[in-house]
């Protein structure tokens, strides 16, 4: 997989011709082993339904990539490496993916990622990316995902197959009020320094949603403190990339008006359609807002139905569910979403109109502190 600076410097000039759904997100099962205090997906899966065999998953991919030539393949959301029938699923995703020659890769917490090292090994199969979580020292990462996380995180780390198995590796962290103070940083990267040849970290700020409690939310202070531990360290590392959803910074648009994040005329769009900026020596922001996510990304349930970015929020998500991708009614379905697209940019707020915020938010920031003040 290309670095995000190749991948922007090649598409400055085409950014208008990206086709849309470039990225296929796969949610390929209902439940996770943990119960981490800053996920914004509920913990339960409501709606019914039979869920989608490995041989099943293959055609969705197929049929996908036929319908709409996709650029990256990424199982993600929930626990995609739990044993038995769960991990067959994701491998035969990946091993798809990788037949049709996308880029594929997982997001994973890491509890079962040593036990799944000899089956990908035996696969042969070889990943572009792996994100497996951490949230910081031991005290804090367990904290936030429970008792006996790091450590098995760490068994899978010091697995001399780890790396045989994927092009790049990131670290996860999701920042928050939690691990974002200063010493609990350093500490953090300090470590990454010491135990990675090439360390990639992929720093996701907090998504504050209603399933998340607020005392694990950021203030812009908590955050701009946590950008200059990442800004001092990001010549020695191979790849720091933010996830920054609108909302998860209230100031977000003073903090670009500053110039502490890029905006406007900074940002480019790589070939999946998700806009990145460049922050400092390796470090890149890239932003994500509803209106780039329903019109870029189609992101499949376990039962092999789409589902839209807001109702994966709510408590009964299941229940919301548009068309299954092996149905005929697919295609209108994708249709349908690009026209509340449309509909979705008609009712931004006038007032976002022309701020060097407004292409990477378009509207989205619940807590935006410029539109609470211009109230």
């Amino acid at each position: 997989m290309k670095a995000a600076k190749e991948q922007l410097e090649e598409n400055q000039e085409n950014a208008e011709d990206i086709k849309p759904f470039r990225t296929a997100s796969i949610m390929v099962n209902r439940v996770c082993n943990l119960k981490c205090r800053h996920c914004d997906i509920p913990e339960k899966y409501k709606a019914g339904g039979r869920m989608l065999s490995a041989d099943q998953w293959v055609e969705v991919i197929r049929k996908l990539d036929e319908m709409l030539d996709l650029e990256l393949i990424a199982v993600s959301a929930r626990e995609p490496l739990m044993p038995g029938a769960t991990r067959e699923k994701t491998l035969k995703i990946v091993q798809a993916s990788k037949e049709l020659g996308k880029i594929a890769g997982i997001v994973t917490n890491g509890t079962y990622l040593k036990n799944a090292l000899p089956e990908f090994s035996t696969s042969g199969l070889v990943l572009d990316y792996l994100d497996v979580s951490l949230e910081g020292p031991k005290e804090i990462d367990e904290k936030i995902r429970g008792d006996g996380h790091f450590e098995r995180v760490m068994a899978a780390i010091n697995d001399d197959r780890l790396l045989e198995v994927t092009e790049k590796f990131f670290i996860s962290l999701t920042l928050n009020a939690w691990n974002c103070p200063v010493d609990v940083m350093r500490k953090f990267i300090d470590w990454m320094l010491g135990a990675f040849d090439e360390p990639r970290l992929a720093v996701l700020i907090l998504y504050p949603n209603v399933n998340v409690p607020k005392d694990l939310w950021l203030t812009d202070e908590q955050f701009l403190r946590s950008l200059e531990v990442l800004l001092s360290a990001s010549d020695k590392f191979a790849d720091i990339f933010i996830d920054v959803f609108p909302g998860s910074i209230p100031g977000l648009r003073d903090i670009i008006e500053k110039g502490y994040l890029p905006g406007s005329d900074e940002l480019l769009r790589d070939r999946t359609g998700m806009l990145w900026g460049l922050v400092g020596e390796n470090l890149y922001v890239r932003y994500e807002n509803v209106r780039d996510l329903m019109r870029f990304q189609v992101r499949v349930t376990p039962g092999g139905r789409l589902i839209m970015p807001r109702d994966l929020e709510k408590v009964d998500y299941g229940r919301y569910t548009k068309s299954a991708v092996l149905s005929d009614g697919f295609e209108d379905t994708l249709n349908q979403v690009l026209r509340e697209v449309d509909a979705f940019d008609r009712q931004i707020d006038p007032r976002c109109m022309g701020q060097r915020c407004f292409p990477l938010c378009r509207g989205d920031n619940f807590r935006c502190s410029f539109l609470r003040r211009e109230q």
